[in-house]
């Protein structure tokens, strides 16, 4: 019979199970070995934190990260009036923004009853001319 089509998946446990406990019985050493381990993970956490406290804007490397992609079946009027205020949030930032952030942030303006300025403001836009 050819090797591992009866084995059993199993079998090789004890072999596991011994090196396991020879880990177990010497805890006091892989505490402080682990020590260091854990502080440096610590302070690999601690950029991402850094990070994650940047607007939306500067902590992405792309305009699609972070969002999925969903087809809308637009009205001409809806998309003029993209366009509109595609060219509305240039103007008032003084930079260029992109149609996706623009997109969103008017719904999400919508469902929060807010500007998309103020959402696009939110994300970062605008911080480079403070």
């Amino acid at each position: 019979m050819k090797s591992g089509t009866g084995d059993d998946p199993f079998a090789d446990d004890s072999e596991d199970t011994a090196a396991d406990n020879n880990a177990r019985s010497s805890d006091g050493a892989s505490e402080a070995l682990q020590t260091p381990t854990e502080t440096a993970s610590e302070e690999r956490r601690r950029p991402d934190t850094q990070i994650s406290e940047l607007p939306y804007k500067y902590r992405r490397d792309s305009v699609k990260e972070a969002r999925t992609q969903q087809p809308m079946f637009l009205q001409d009027s809806t998309e003029d009036l993209i366009e509109e205020t595609l060219d509305e949030m240039e103007a008032e930032f003084d930079e260029s923004v992109y149609k996706t952030d623009v997109v969103e942030a008017m719904l999400v303006a919508g469902a929060e009853g807010a500007s998309p300025a103020a959402v696009l403001r939110r994300w970062g836009y605008g911080m480079k001319n403070r």
